[in-house]
């Protein structure tokens, strides 16, 4: 690949990056403001939906890990049946291109398109929860100083726990 295409993909790959962030706040504005409405209709109070919310973020961030380690173990018990199933019918102690013979398994265009809906699903559950939070923070502090101070707190604890929810990721 020459260096005008890389730099092109990388452009291309930004722009996309970008466009998503985009749909994950507009999106989540309007589900901010639909599940305001519904918690008003169904006497809910905007802290126990700012619960609601924040417990499925935290389920969707548990998500990702968990189905990671299924399918790696998955994998390990595939590989491990094929292996031994194969070395004791004909010999070569193998298949090609299985899970067992040390290439690497590409995944599949599902799974990786799968992945993409939950990274979504979670940055638009965790910008829900932000808005309804500062909505919450703007309804019930009566001066604007004290609600700009705590709006400011908001963002710096929603950046605190999106660097400490990947303080054990190995980065490559």
């Amino acid at each position: 690949m020459c260096p005008c295409e890389r730099s092109l993909s990388m452009a291309t790959a930004g722009a996309l990056g970008s466009l998503g962030s985009d749909l994950a706040f507009s999106v989540s504005f309007g589900i901010a403001n639909e599940l305001l409405d519904a918690a008003k209709e169904a006497h809910l109070s905007e802290d126990e939906l700012i619960a609601i919310v924040l417990a499925l973020s935290v389920l969707l961030a548990a998500v990702p890990s968990t189905f990671v380690a299924m399918r790696n173990e998955w994998r390990k018990y595939r590989g491990g049946n094929k292996a031994s199933e194969s070395s004791g019918k004909d010999g070569k102690g193998g298949s090609e291109g299985s899970e067992g013979s040390g290439a690497p398994v590409q995944p599949s265009g599902l799974l990786e398109f799968a992945s993409l809906l939950l990274r979504m699903a979670q940055r638009i559950s965790l910008s829900i929860c932000v808005q309804l939070v500062a909505s919450n923070v703007r309804l019930r502090q009566p001066l604007r100083s004290v609600r700009v101070v705590s709006l400011l707190a908001v963002s710096i604890f929603f950046l605190f726990l999106e660097s400490t929810s990947s303080v054990g990721n190995v980065h490559r």
